[in-house]
């Protein structure tokens, strides 16, 4: 009798042993049915489209600046405003017209009036007075033929300062740079889809919509290639190349 009850409680375990493995092995069925599933339902391809286009400057920012010292600061702001007329009349005979021109005003320094010591024989004038006179122009071709005659002003006794802190001088600029961003945008999107349905293509699928976009990085290089993307980088050539990178993510159908 005690033997026939083991019997029965073995037979009772195997068949509970047996329905728990079945139950395992069907979970992880659907459980792997529906991880494919999810992957095959968000099939994607990130890629990136890159454009390069090189674009001529529509702007040009040239500061010519003025520096005279002298023990009377009557006779150092009588020979800067000289300098300072000069230059104009310099610039309109070179073709810059009154809505180019800017005069900048006239500052005057007291070096002794300085709260900090001057060490011996620093400076021979007791009064530093600047100015300066700055053109903003679109016609750029015209700031660099002028770059070449400035030594009419040094033979005529004017001296510029070449004291720019360390920007570059003339400036020149991009000024339509936010109207090309679109059309750059847009053509680098076109290259990422071309790049997309080429991979597509050796994997056999076709590409879909968009499902995400990174409009990334906008450098802006100087034909001397330099980066001149930053607010102070130096901007001194007149051509510049505009590169635009965009990260973006295609679905795969």
């Amino acid at each position: 009798m005690q033997e026939h009850g083991a019997r029965t409680r073995i037979r009772a375990a195997s068949i509970l042993g047996g329905c728990l493995l079945a139950g395992l092995a069907a979970a992880g069925y659907f459980v792997g049915r529906g991880t494919a599933r999810f992957k095959a339902d968000t099939r994607t391809v990130t890629v990136k489209g890159l454009v390069e286009r090189e674009v001529a400057a529509d702007e040009a920012v040239w500061t010519l600046s003025l520096r005279q010292a002298s023990d009377d600061p009557k006779e150092a702001q009588g020979r800067i405003g000289r300098d300072r007329d000069a230059v104009v009349t310099f610039l309109k005979a070179r073709g810059f017209t009154d809505a180019d021109i800017s005069r900048m005003p006239t500052r005057a320094v007291d070096k002794q009036a300085r709260e900090f010591d001057q060490p011996p024989g620093a400076s021979r004038f007791r009064y530093l007075v600047t100015s300066a006179v700055v053109v903003r122009t679109a016609n750029v071709d015209l700031v660099q033929q002028a770059l070449g005659a400035t030594e009419e002003l040094l033979n005529a006794g004017v001296l510029l300062d070449g004291e720019t802190g360390g920007a570059a001088n003339p400036r020149f600029v991009v000024a339509k740079f936010n109207q090309l961003r679109p059309e750059l945008l847009a053509e680098a999107t076109r290259n990422a889809r071309l790049i997309a349905q080429q991979f597509a293509a050796d994997s056999g699928a076709t590409v879909g919509r968009i499902q995400s976009a990174n409009q990334g990085m906008i450098q802006i290089f100087g034909s001397d290639g330099n980066d001149e993307s930053g607010p102070f980088s130096p901007t001194s050539t007149p051509v510049k190349k505009i590169r635009v990178v965009s990260t973006i993510e295609f679905a795969l159908n």
